[in-house]
């Protein structure tokens, strides 16, 4: 979703002034046209005229009764002043909308010209529509039915993580054995990337919740725990030498759902070409996933050590003292990071790991 969408759902999410005087207009059936900008910028495009110039506190109950005349009602940015009321809109009529309603129309329009956010609420239909520049309609659904469709999204994304951590656990064993192979990374990073893609769906619900996504945001935070950190620490121990991560995070991020369940696209990702079999083709971890399981460990450090040792299996088998020698461990640190990694491999067949 835009960010500019994303300001607007915050703006009329349950539990604002704002979306309390929405609902009152929608449960006297009647409709609104309201522009959140400064009313000065209007004025200088030339899109408003007529009304009345009110400069008053917003209110709720205050803009409900405004509403029930024809005209737009313009906000401040911040929806702290109701500036104007009954005012008439006039946008550039060559600006393209498919809307057809008068006051859809105009709302359309007005958000293009000026950039800034207009609210439309149907009087026959009920319904409420946001435009933010050239973005829009976006239309605000029922609580009940984001509701329903945030569960949904959060019962998948459990699906997805439960999966997630089964894989972690059976790559931490082969890492461990010395024996991953491309194909099991592959699988791994194409379900990161779904995961990370329903919960920016569950974020996007609990925005529109507002004060009714609490618990919701509760369960994404349980469900998505610790998961952006081991999709970014496998990517790293896994992308081809001299690849940069961020570009290969770009681009799965870029990848539609059929470039996603495609081997040979994440392959290509993560910077190998003509590699055969993946299920034959067997890599060298680095040792980013288990050092950040490593507790208060702070990534310069895990980098210090990754740059020193090169390899999962040479951090491994390095001693208290070589630990110690590296820029930022010191021998409390040192001694951490051997009991964390031991306590990792310890772990390994318990179900724990992540």
């Amino acid at each position: 979703m835009p960010d500019e969408l994303v300001g607007a759902l915050r703006l009329v999410a349950p539990g604002t002034d704002l979306r309390e005087a929405i609902e009152n207009v929608i449960r006297a059936h009647n409709g609104a046209l309201i522009v959140v900008s400064r009313p000065e910028k209007l004025e200088n495009l030339g899109i408003i005229s007529g009304g009345m110039k009110l400069g008053l506190d917003f209110a709720p109950m205050r803009l409900y009764e405004l509403a029930k005349m024809d005209g737009a009602i313009v906000l401040s940015p911040n929806v702290s002043v109701i500036h104007y009321a009954n005012v008439q809109l006039s946008p550039d009529p060559t600006l393209e909308s498919h809307e057809t309603g008068m006051r859809h129309l105009a709302g359309h329009r007005t958000a293009q010209q000026s950039g800034d956010l207009v609210i439309v609420v149907s009087e026959r239909r009920r319904v409420v529509s946001l435009y933010q520049g050239d973005f829009g309609p976006l239309v605000l659904e029922d609580i009940g039915v984001v509701l329903s469709k945030a569960n949904s999204a959060i019962a998948t994304l459990e699906k997805f993580t439960r999966r997630l951590r089964e894989e972690a656990r059976a790559l931490t064993v082969h890492e461990y054995d010395g024996a991953v192979t491309l194909r099991e990374v592959v699988g791994a990073i194409g379900n990161f990337e779904y995961s990370v893609r329903i919960a920016e769906e569950v974020e996007a619900y609990v925005r529109e919740l507002g004060s009714e996504g609490r618990l919701v945001e509760m369960q994404l935070e349980q469900a998505f725990h610790d998961v952006p950190e081991q999709y970014d620490a496998l990517i790293r121990d896994y992308a081809a030498e001299g690849v940069d991560c961020g570009e290969v995070r770009t681009r799965l991020r870029n990848f539609s759902p059929e470039q996603l369940s495609e081997a040979e696209e994440i392959t290509r990702a993560l910077g190998y070409d003509s590699v055969g079999r993946t299920e034959d083709f067997f890599l060298k971890p680095r040792g980013y996933r288990q050092l950040e399981r490593v507790p208060r460990l702070p990534r310069r450090v895990a980098e210090s050590l990754i740059r020193e040792f090169g390899s999962l299996k040479d951090l491994l088998e390095a001693s208290e003292a070589e630990l110690d020698e590296v820029e930022g461990v010191g021998q409390a640190r040192a001694r951490a990071i051997q009991r964390g990694l031991e306590r990792q491999r310890s772990l390994e067949t318990s179900g724990e790991v992540m």
